[in-house]
């Protein structure tokens, strides 16, 4: 995951086309040094001026400006936030401050530790300063999350799979038992899906996006709207060394977004 997430921007500074920018973070407030966990102070300035300077939209719209092929006509960047893994401080702390600037987002799940309510225990850099590994969301705080209309659950396999290393009977039943489990306890079956590690195959792509509407991979940020595959999207990831000032420059090189 590290290979990817520290990938260059020059490819988003130089592609000037209107598109979409998938904002990905994972945990906010954490107390780690990891660099997927940003401050909450940052978050929140960060979240301040996306209201004052993009237009932010949920998944769903852009799921349907891309059916209506509306979206090949738009002419200025639109900014999507997103969220991997369901951390207890995406409710505590990121939720709170999404909802005080009314800024949806859309929270992927790999439903084997919401429901068994496991500490996470892939990445062993996400630990506490005590070595405490973290714990995820339940579901009634998923639910009521959704219940805000500014939240939207999206599936993230079942384990965390590494669907790159899957092959199709696997993925497909880590996508079925997720799927399940969500539907089961929340009561509405995901649209969306985030690859987990951000990496996939061609095989595990093809069993995806016969399932969902909108899937996310690791990888360049902007989708320019021209030719974008919305079962295809590059995720820009937000990480704790960006603080506000990158990621505040980094918005900037958005073509027509309004940002300053």
């Amino acid at each position: 995951m590290a290979r990817w997430m520290s990938l260059p921007v020059q490819a988003w500074r130089h592609e000037r086309r209107p598109g979409v920018v998938i904002l990905l973070y994972h945990r906010v407030g954490g107390g780690t040094r990891s660099d997927i966990d940003v401050g909450a102070r940052v978050f929140e300035r960060q979240m301040l001026h996306l209201k004052h300077h993009c237009l932010v939209v949920s998944l769903d719209d852009i799921a349907r400006f891309a059916s209506r092929r509306t979206v090949q006509q738009a002419n200025r960047d639109i900014v999507a936030i997103t969220f991997d893994d369901g951390y207890r401080d995406t409710y505590e702390l990121a939720y709170p401050i999404l909802r005080r600037f009314g800024l949806p987002a859309t929270v992927y799940l790999p439903s084997m530790y919401i429901e068994g309510q496991r500490p996470f225990d892939f990445g062993g850099f996400q630990r506490t300063a005590d070595d405490e590994r973290p714990r995820p969301m339940t579901w009634e705080m998923a639910a009521e999350m959704m219940r805000s209309g500014l939240i939207t659950i999206g599936g993230h396999t079942l384990t965390h799979a590494d669907l790159s290393e899957a092959d199709v009977a696997r993925a497909e039943r880590e996508l079925e038992e997720c799927d399940r489990l969500i539907e089961r306890r929340l009561g509405i079956l995901p649209r969306h899906f985030a690859y987990p590690w951000g990496r996939w195959s061609p095989q595990a792509q093809a069993v995806v996006a016969a399932r969902y509407e909108t899937v996310v991979l690791g990888g360049p940020a902007k989708n320019p709207y021209v030719g974008m595959d919305p079962r295809k999207m590059w995720r820009y990831p937000v990480l704790r060394t960006d603080g506000f000032w990158l990621f505040r420059v980094r918005m900037n090189l958005l073509d027509g977004g309004g940002a300053s």
